[in-house]
């Protein structure tokens, strides 16, 4: 496997608009992303090499069902396969462990870029029912206790310990998604569940999510923030993080096998209070990564969160680092 260095942190931006960059997608060949706030139900997009305001917004409130009073659905997760994006809500609780189904769904947006003007439609239905599925395929009868009480009224909240908290997905090579669990950490591992038919759940009323073998990964205790599979380098690239609020965070590389354990990347400083969610590529810069920080619990002006200011005083921060592949 080529083990990844970073070489040097080329620049910081900030993006204006929003604090909570809980997922993200590069928007294919171009200089273009789309990113999700956890806040609230609407992409945005942005210059990916500029710092400033979001280009277009794209509001999603209409593809939930279950959602009339437009409350957020807690958006962390995006993958691309087959030209579709695929986006996962974090299906944990409120921070009270109030039960909030308004945060269990599944689904598709076609994007379609023609020069500066990009287009997004939803590609199918919302699928809801990924954690009842997921309980009841499970044989780990360990692992199955985790999920056995997932619609009682009042259960632990995402970041109490051993509580639900969905927040990454990324594609693989054999057209599958990976769901990545920042909570729980089943003995200490970080948790990875494949996803074998993600196509069938948002094209097909009355189908059920069909799951591979639990993946568990040692992060060094820490949960999976972002996962994405980086194809110039055959390699996934993890953000790993606590599963609570504190700030601790590690990148990891790893080769998909199950059997291996992922090597963390050293060599980059992140910017103070930096909070890793979101890693990207982008085809035609190989040589580049781009990661994006959640910035909502940051005290901008020292006194509020990010997340409490007024639309026009919220932004979150990205870097651009370059990195090296050497054979290890």
């Amino acid at each position: 496997m080529k083990k990844l260095n970073f070489i040097a942190l080329i620049e910081e931006l900030n993006h204006q608009g929003m604090c909570d960059a809980s997922a993200a997608i590069a928007l294919f060949h171009s200089d273009y992303l789309i990113v999700a706030n956890d806040e609230d139900n609407i992409l945005r997009v942005y210059q990916a090499k500029k710092s400033g305001k979001p280009s277009q917004e794209i509001d999603l409130n209409h593809y939930f069902k279950n959602n009339s009073k437009k409350k957020e659905v807690d958006i962390e997760g995006a993958a691309l396969l087959d030209g579709v994006v695929y986006w996962i809500t974090s299906h944990g609780r409120n921070k009270d462990g109030e039960l909030k189904l308004q945060r269990r769904h599944f689904f598709a947006t076609k994007i379609t870029v023609q020069g500066k003007n990009i287009s997004v439609e939803q590609s199918g239905i919302s699928y809801e029912n990924l954690l009842p599925d997921l309980r009841d395929s499970l044989e780990d009868q360990e692992l199955k206790k985790y999920f056995e009480s997932i619609d009682l009224d009042r259960h632990l909240a995402p970041e109490e310990k051993d509580g639900i908290n969905i927040e990454g997905l990324c594609s693989t090579p054999n057209q599958d998604l990976l769901i990545g669990f920042r909570n729980p950490i089943p003995d200490g591992k970080a948790l990875l569940i494949p996803l074998k038919n993600p196509v069938e759940l948002v094209r097909q009323e009355n189908s059920s999510a069909q799951f591979g073998e639990p993946i568990r990964l040692d992060l060094g205790g820490l949960g999976i923030r972002s996962i994405e599979y980086w194809e110039k380098h055959k390699t996934y690239i993890i953000c790993a993080g606590a599963f609570d609020g504190s700030s601790n965070f590690c990148l990891y590389q790893w080769s998909g096998n199950s059997a291996e354990n992922p090597e963390m990347i050293e060599g980059i400083v992140f910017p103070q209070d930096f909070r890793p969610e979101s890693v990207l590529f982008y085809p035609h810069q190989d040589d580049r990564l781009h990661i994006l920080s959640d910035d909502g619990g940051l005290k901008q002006d020292g006194i509020t969160e990010c997340k409490k200011l007024p639309s026009e005083q919220r932004s979150f921060r990205s870097i651009w680092v370059t990195v090296r592949a050497v054979q290890s």
